[in-house]
């Protein structure tokens, strides 16, 4: 009888620390953010691009109603970390530029009013070696 007993609770001793150590991982593999998650409601996306590695993908999105640019940089590896992150908007005259950075879990956002603009947009992570941006590309 005792080795049966120690076999039953020695097979609920590995189910429940397989469920302990399972859980947290899954999880942290699987969360994910969109750029409207990212920036909010309203934000369409205009365009994308990986960075080197393809550990982030920058995304420019605009909200007509409010005029206003947000790039978000989100992660794709190392999500639920906290890395160097960053995200820029600036006016193609070089007038104004907006930055989001810091140490961020899941993305970072920067927001720019540009209506009837045109911009420059960019981003970085750990692994980018620096900024790494696009434009004028796209004009409200």
């Amino acid at each position: 009888m005792f080795r049966r007993n120690s076999a039953r609770a020695a097979a609920l001793a590995v189910t429940v620390g397989s469920v302990l150590f399972a859980v947290p991982a899954a999880a942290n593999a699987t969360t994910t953010y969109t750029p409207q998650e990212a920036c909010g409601s309203g934000y369409n996306t205009i365009a994308s691009f990986d960075l080197p590695g393809g550990t982030s993908t920058v995304y420019l999105t605009y909200n007509k109603s409010t005029g206003k640019n947000c790039v978000a940089t989100i992660k794709n590896s190392l999500v639920g970390t906290s890395t160097s992150t960053g995200a820029y908007v600036e006016l193609a005259d070089g007038s104004h530029r907006e930055e989001g950075t810091g140490s961020y879990r899941y993305y970072a956002t920067a927001y720019l009013y540009a209506a009837g603009q045109c911009i420059y947009y960019g981003g970085y992570d750990y692994n980018s070696g620096g900024w790494w941006g696009t434009g004028p590309g796209w004009c409200s």
